[in-house]
């Protein structure tokens, strides 16, 4: 038995898929013998651009910076904060153009630093800032200062600026981390000065007490000899390692209130006289004397320069 034909059976050669716009150019590019010279020619070009387009090694990018001071004669460091920092960047913060508005409070003076955006041209970014402060002169509180507007080029801007804040730990725990840091920075290659502002530090207060001075025949310059003594460091030889040489000292090993209650300051009737007997040893943080407000938020700032 034979098959009959299929009746609806086509045959010849398949209809290619129609192609759009970018299709047909790029068929056209790749079945194009001059592709390659365009491409070679694009190459050229772009190689050319780069050589003849000007560099420098410190390109002078315009960001402007401006650092507001303001002197409040007699305030403290807390005082010059809060009325003088915290409302100071509120204000700055208003003017457009503004990336960055951070401060320094430190006894009788405020330091407020504006960054602008980069491209803000100086002049106008200067003009702004004028203003902005002229039309709020009359909420200067009574015995500040006029301010002082600084410019800064960007030679004069810190290459790294770190600051450091925390809910747990306290300015003095702050600072020692900022003086870690510091010394980090300090062992790269090529840098230049840096410096710690804020926090605090920790001290040893000795509070003595005159009965039991008098009651023992000590006086309070051998209560300060004694303890200027203990804080001393005394040079106690070389050391010569190969191509290296160390000095060695010795002395400055207060480092807390047990060890400096322990000093003897004098001795009767063949017992030591310690300082702990004659006097009253705490320990804790030293008066705030620098404030630097990041957000209003206080923090412990280290500023790096190259």
């Amino acid at each position: 038995m034979s098959a009959s034909p299929n009746p609806h059976a086509t045959s010849g050669p398949s209809v290619p898929h129609k192609q759009g716009v970018s299709g047909r150019i790029a068929r056209a590019f790749i079945q194009s013998p001059l592709t390659p010279l365009l491409l070679i020619a694009f190459f050229l070009i772009g190689l050319l651009g780069m050589m003849v387009t000007p560099r420098e090694e410190d390109p002078q990018i315009s960001v402007p910076m401006v650092d507001v001071l303001v002197a409040y004669p007699g305030a403290t460091a807390s005082e010059v904060s809060n009325l003088i920092s915290e409302p100071l960047e509120r204000l700055m913060s208003e003017i457009s153009g503004v990336k960055h508005v951070y401060s320094m409070s430190r006894e009788g003076l405020s330091m407020v630093t504006v960054r602008f955006e980069v491209g803000e041209q100086m002049e106008p970014s200067l003009v702004k800032l004028y203003d902005k402060l002229q039309s709020h002169m009359d909420l200067i509180p009574k015995g500040v200062m006029p301010p002082l507007v600084k410019p800064k080029s960007i030679d004069d801007v810190p290459v790294v600026t770190i600051t450091l804040s925390s809910d747990r730990l306290d300015l003095a725990q702050l600072r020692k981390i900022g003086l870690d840091v510091q010394q980090r920075f300090k062992s790269l290659p090529e840098t230049g000065q840096s410096f710690v502002v804020g926090g605090s530090l920790e001290q040893v207060r000795v509070e003595v007490e005159p009965s039991r001075l008098s009651a023992n025949g000590l006086t309070m310059s051998q209560i300060a000899g004694a303890i200027s003594a203990a804080g001393q460091r005394i040079p106690a030889g070389d050391v010569v390692q190969g191509d290296r040489w160390f000095n060695i000292y010795t002395g400055a090993f207060l480092k807390n209130a047990g060890e400096v209650g322990n000093l003897v300051v004098s001795a009767a009737n063949g017992k030591p006289i310690f300082l702990r007997d004659v006097a009253r040893i705490t320990q804790g943080e030293s008066e705030v004397k620098t404030i630097v407000d990041n957000t209003l938020r206080t923090a412990d700032g280290v500023f790096v320069e190259t």
